[in-house]
């Protein structure tokens, strides 16, 4: 992709659920040059049949998208929040692995722990197993970390990772904030920075850059839009504030990350 193409990569959000909720933002994206990096999160996941068929329509539906004009590209994986009870951790592989054949997906996310429970670490663990055959394939792993008790909730992800050396360069711990940046950026990882009314705001940013200035190359920001459609991405690079980083956050690190 030449970087005259596109001006924008957001590079976390659920298109699935845009397209649902708010087609008309498919258009709005479009005409702004922004390249959606779609995540998996499903609603009323009740089995391992339903988590099956809503990962491959959110495959289908980014091929369809493409198909009609749009770049972009997705992630497929199992969000601690969609994890269904007759799920078995030796299952895991073979319900992901057809799609990272797949030239759209970029990897295998929203991973991650929501509330630390066993079951949760039990799955995350099955997915960053898979870690190797991701770096053979020039994939990446996209980890989630919660709302509530973030910063404890990062610190037992970062512990579960840690038991998986070698993924540092092929994975971006996202919805970091000022309290939780620094440790993700200390072990090795790329850091994701969700800018929304309810996650990170413009202050938040300018306080992470001030801090981390000599990490800027492994930041990058998204909107998590999903069921709700967040601007502040296409806000920041078009901001005078951020006029000196904003390519960086809001396009080259993510071009460079997801190898596009």
């Amino acid at each position: 992709m030449k970087n005259s193409e596109q001006k924008i990569i957001d590079s976390h959000l659920h298109l699935d659920h845009i397209h649902t909720k708010h087609p008309d933002r498919i258009r709005w994206m479009r005409e702004r040059g922004i390249i959606p990096i779609s995540w998996a999160f499903a609603m009323n996941i009740e089995n391992r049949e339903s988590l099956a068929a809503y990962l491959r329509t959110q495959a289908d539906l980014i091929h369809r998208l493409n198909g009609e004009g749009m770049k972009c590209f997705f992630l497929s994986g199992i969000h601690p929040r969609n994890i269904p009870p007759d799920l078995d951790a030796e299952d895991v592989k073979a319900l992901l692995s057809p799609f990272l054949d797949d030239p759209l997906c970029l990897g295998i996310g929203e991973i991650g722990l929501e509330l630390g429970s066993p079951r949760e670490k039990e799955i995350f663990s099955a997915q960053l197993a898979m870690g190797e055959h991701l770096r053979e394939k020039g994939k990446c792993l996209g980890v989630h970390t919660p709302r509530e008790n973030k910063p404890k909730i990062t610190r037992e992800i970062l512990s579960v990772l840690e038991k998986y050396p070698g993924l540092e360069e092929i994975t971006v711990i996202d919805h970091c904030m000022p309290e939780t940046i620094a440790r993700v950026l200390e072990k090795g990882y790329r850091a994701g920075v969700t800018l929304s009314p309810i996650k990170a705001s413009f202050r938040d940013a300018e306080e992470i850059l001030r801090r981390h200035s000599e990490d800027l190359n492994r930041i990058m920001c998204n909107t998590d839009s999903g069921t709700v459609f967040h601007e502040d991405v296409f806000r920041l690079h078009c901001s005078e504030d951020f006029r000196e980083v904003q390519s960086s956050l809001t396009f080259e690190n993510a071009l460079q990350f997801f190898r596009l």
